[in-house]
Parts: structure tokens; sequence; C-alpha cells
């Protein structure tokens, strides 16, 4: 029987550890098509909803923005580089903006034929110029994911082509397009719709671009049409099914969300559908709240040898605005204040101090710097006596001092023991006059 018991037991704690943590029981209901989602606060990073977010999938020209990412982070957007032989070596039922061996083109025009063409070619010819080879930019792209915590993904080529070692998963991509929308110039050419490249030495006519996205851009039709949309890429070939990566931003509220694998049934094209209705859904059940204002006292502090107040009145240097359930829990609203063991006059007033740090459910929401509200003097006479006090209370002094009192009492001890017995032998001595 006890035998069983404990079967029962380690069934149930081996059951438990591979059961995965439960999502918002609101987002739970959400009807989405895709093989797989996700829905990620781009802020915080906080998931908000996900659906076999770590299953791996072919991410076909989602890839590009990975691509983007590099040639953002690596390259002067003005630079004119020279389109190599093996930059436009490419399939040819695959996209591309038509570069010919030899054009001069911008690395700025480039971004826009990779992210609103989704050009091939130009994603060929920034993996080299990135890396020297587009062998070597594969390389640097999976060293890059890693960096961003994208451990489930693996990258053989620069535009996503269909490779069987080629593969990503929903998660892994949204971490990526959260660090690429950091970045001015890439947020600014995946919102883009229409886009022209002018002549070059190479190509006599314009090449013009129409996004592929249809929740930013009308000419796709205004059936997908999103108000919120920034952005970002589309992405398709027969094994990967439809796939988009997707941002909006409302009020103050940034998302990114992930869909790959997305199905066309009865019309209807989840690529798009299935983003607008995770928009949707944070959008109604989420809200940017502030946090912390900079007139609000936060925390107070000591400060050594202050002259009047002894105390550091703190406030944060700046808002705080985070996103948070629009009915949520306050007592799952947590702070942690970081301050150092001393604080020392003089203090400046707006001269930061500490940090507080804000979490909600456990999830980190953001961090403000405490800077102190007035100037704080210093009194020379308490920082002379403490200084003192202190040098003589320290371990410089107070071990000498100690061994030499020790010393001390050795020796008074060794005295009163000499005169102890001094005087025993002068009472003997006299007992011994006296009897005789």
């Amino acid at each position: 029987m006890k035998k069983l018991v404990c079967f029962i037991c380690a069934s149930i704690l081996v059951f438990g550890l591979c059961v995965p943590a439960m999502a918002d029981p609101v987002s739970e209901g959400l009807d989405i098509k895709a093989s797989s989602a996700i829905l990620m606060d781009a802020k915080s990073g906080r998931v908000l909803y996900e659906k076999d977010a770590d299953a791996k999938r072919y991410p076909a020209s989602t890839t590009k923005v990975l691509t983007a990412l590099l040639a953002v982070e690596n390259l002067d957007p003005d630079k004119i580089i020279t389109i190599s032989e093996t930059a436009v070596d490419i399939d040819r039922d695959g996209s591309n903006m038509g570069l010919l061996k030899g054009e001069e083109i911008s690395v700025r025009d480039l971004l826009y034929g990779l992210l609103v063409d989704s050009a091939n070619d130009a994603a060929n010819a920034l993996g080299e110029e990135v890396s020297g080879s587009q062998e070597a930019f594969a390389q640097t792209m999976n060293q890059r994911a890693a960096e961003l915590g994208a451990t489930g993904s693996h990258f053989a080529n620069p535009h996503g082509y269909h490779d069987d070692n080629h593969y990503t998963t929903a998660r892994d991509l949204c971490l990526i397009a959260r660090e690429a929308m950091k970045y001015d110039l890439f947020s600014q050419i995946v919102s883009t719709t229409k886009y022209q490249i002018p002549p070059t030495n190479k190509y006599t006519e314009v090449r013009e671009f129409s996004n592929h996205n249809a929740l930013i851009n009308p000419a796709m039709g205004r059936t997908y049409l999103y108000s919120a949309a920034t952005g970002i890429k589309t992405g398709y070939t027969s094994k990967a099914g439809k796939c988009l990566v997707a941002s909006a931003e409302k009020d103050g509220a940034k998302y990114v969300c992930v869909v790959l694998d997305a199905p066309q049934t009865d019309g209807i094209n989840y690529s798009f559908a299935d983003p607008i209705t995770l928009f949707d859904y944070a959008f109604k059940n989420y809200k940017m709240q502030t946090l912390s204002n900079t007139e609000e006292i936060l925390a107070t502090k000591e400060v050594r040898w202050a002259s009047g107040s002894e105390q550091a009145v703190l406030s944060s240097k700046e808002p705080l605005r985070a996103l948070l359930p629009v009915n949520y829990e306050k007592e799952k609203l947590e702070t942690a204040l970081s301050l150092p063991d001393t604080v020392t006059a003089p203090i400046k007033a707006g001269e930061t101090v500490g940090y507080l740090t804000y979490s909600y459910d456990g999830y980190e929401l953001g961090k403000v710097e405490l800077v102190n509200k007035k100037d704080i003097g210093i009194s020379y006479i308490r920082m002379i006596f403490g200084t003192i006090l202190s040098w003589i209370l320290s371990a410089w002094v107070m071990v000498p001092l100690g061994i030499i009192v020790v010393i001390i009492l050795i020796l008074r001890w060794n005295e009163l023991r000499r005169q102890k017995k001094l005087r025993e032998r002068r009472k003997n001595a006299s007992r011994r006059n006296f009897y005789r």
C-alpha cells in the first residue's frame, strides 16, 4: 500500500511538471486557426497569448525580419553597395526585385525591397554586405537569434526560401521582431505601404513596391485593414503555409504577434484574421496604466552627515506607465526597492539615489530611477566628529587597542599575583619570628 501511494504521488508530480503553465483564462477562449501563434507586449516582452509557440515551423519570408535587423544594426543605410553575382543567383519562382550583377544601390533601398517587396535578392545582397557571404551570414543570424533568446531556431539562408534545415518558432520570431521594432528605420519601413526606387546604373526604370501586408495596405483590399496595425512582414511557401509577423499600437500600448502556418478556408485568410483577433483581445482587456509619477514620494533614506534634514525624499525621475489588465488585481502589483547601504551628504536635487522595480503577478513591468527632491547640504562638524568616531571604532584602531588592553590586564594580573605572593611570604616570615 505504501509503495502504491508513493507511485501515485510521483506520477502526480511528473504530470504537474509536464503540464504547461495555464494561459490567461480570457485568452483561452480565442479561436485561433494558425498552427502556431503568440501575442506579446512589445515593451515588457510579457506573453499575453500563445498556441504551440515553441513548435518548430518553417518561417518563409518572415525570415527577413532577422535579416533586416542585422542590416540595420551593422550597416549605414546610405551606403552604396555593388551587387554580386552570387546575390542575384536565386530561384526565380521566389520573390525578387530584379537586381542585376554590378548594380549600385543603397542599403536603405535594399531594405525597402526586402521588407516591402519581400525580395530574396535584396536579402542575399544585405547578408553578403554584413558577413561577407551568405553562408557566413547564416551563422551570424543564428548567433544573433541566440543572443535574443531565440534558441529554438536554425537559419540556413537570409530570405526564407524553403530549406529543411531552416526553421523557427512563433516565440522566437516574436522576440526577433520585438527587438527589430526598437529601431526607427525598421519600424518606418515595415509600416510603408508603397515605395519607389529610382533608376540605377544598371536598371533604367523606377521600381515600384506595394506592401503585401493587408493589415496596413488598402491596396490589398479593405477586408483585413486594421487601423492600429503598424507592420511587419508576411511570408508564404507551400510547406510553411501562410505566415505573418504583425504589430499594432494604440493609446500607448504596443503589441507584436506571430502566426505561422495559418489556413485559408471559407474565403478567410487567417494569417490576417488571427492577428486581428489577437489585437482586438489585447486592446479590449489590457491598457497602459500609470504606476508612478514625478510628484509621488516613493521612499526615504537617511543621509550621513546631513545638515538640517537627515533624510532624502525620493521620487521617480520619469513617470512609469506599463501594460496591465484593465481591472488588474492590485495585490499582485509588487515593488522592489534598491538603495545603497549608505547615502552621504551633500546631495543635489534631482540626483539619482536608487531604483524601484515594479512587477505584476511575478512579471517585471519596469524600473524607475529614484531621485532626491531637494538639496541636502553637509554638516562639517558632524563629518569631522563622525569621521573621528568611525576611525576610533575601526578595526585598525580597535584591534591594536584591544591587544594593548589585554597586555595591560595580563601585566596587572601578574603584578597582583606577585604582590599577593610577597604578602604571603612576609606573613609567613612574621609567624616564624613570633614563635622563636
